[in-house]
């Protein structure tokens, strides 16, 4: 499934065969069933919303320049709304190496859960800016649909492994069931393996928030 998520080209046609997929299912359920029916339609009317925000979240814009100047710009109101909600947090950023901040968008039609992001990695020392992709996949315990967007902002403890970050990506072991950034949190503000990663739910900030299932990468055309 990650493999899959290579660039925005294939994010577009994985996306585009969820949302007809949720179509389908909404579809068939409302059939049978009109008050699920109605719900389902809902859940799949929301995967459309967020599939078309993730098409237009992997498109470039006219030019290298321009793509990365909406990302930059996605990281500062990211950050703003970040030490904002969590100023606990702002302690561990002025301790940190860098920082990596991500603009994400994640579907579920049963069995298959997809997501697609793009954001930012900064070292703080000298203001390197390196341009990445990030990707979840999975394969869902719980017949559900629906889709969602929501920001990571993961801190680097040290040089070495922002640098191993940029360098070589990041791929978290997936886990059956699990959800990026559901489950499985500290809510102390820390590091943990050198990192310390903030994911923006639908119920606020997640410290030391889950990525499993999650995969970043180096986008070679911004960079």
């Amino acid at each position: 499934m990650l493999a899959s998520l290579s660039g925005g080209a294939s994010a577009q046609g994985l996306f585009k065969k969820l949302k007809d997929g949720a179509s389908d299912v909404g579809t068939a359920i409302g059939k049978g069933a009109n008050s699920v029916g109605t719900a389902v339609e809902k859940g799949a009317n929301a995967v459309g919303d967020s599939i078309d925000s993730t098409i237009d979240l992997a498109s470039n814009e006219d030019t290298p320049a321009q793509t990365r100047a909406k990302l930059d710009a996605m990281v500062k109101e990211t950050l703003t709304r970040f030490f904002a909600e969590t100023p606990d947090a702002l302690a561990l950023f002025d301790a940190s190496a860098g920082y990596a901040v991500f603009d994400t968008r994640k579907v579920s039609v049963f069995p298959v859960a997809a997501g697609f992001g793009r954001g930012v990695a900064v070292l703080k020392d000298g203001g390197a800016r390196t341009y990445m992709n990030m990707g979840t996949g999975g394969v869902g315990l719980s017949i559900g649909i629906g889709g969602f967007a929501s920001q990571v902002v993961i801190l680097f403890e040290n040089d070495r492994i922002f640098e191993n970050f940029v360098t070589n990506g990041y791929e978290a072991t997936a886990e059956a069931g699990s959800v990026m950034g559901e489950d499985k949190t500290d809510e102390t503000v820390r590091f943990v393996d050198g990192r310390s990663t903030f994911v923006l739910s639908k119920k606020g900030w997640r410290v030391n928030a889950s990525v499993t299932g999650a995969r970043f990468w180096l986008a070679s055309e911004l960079n």
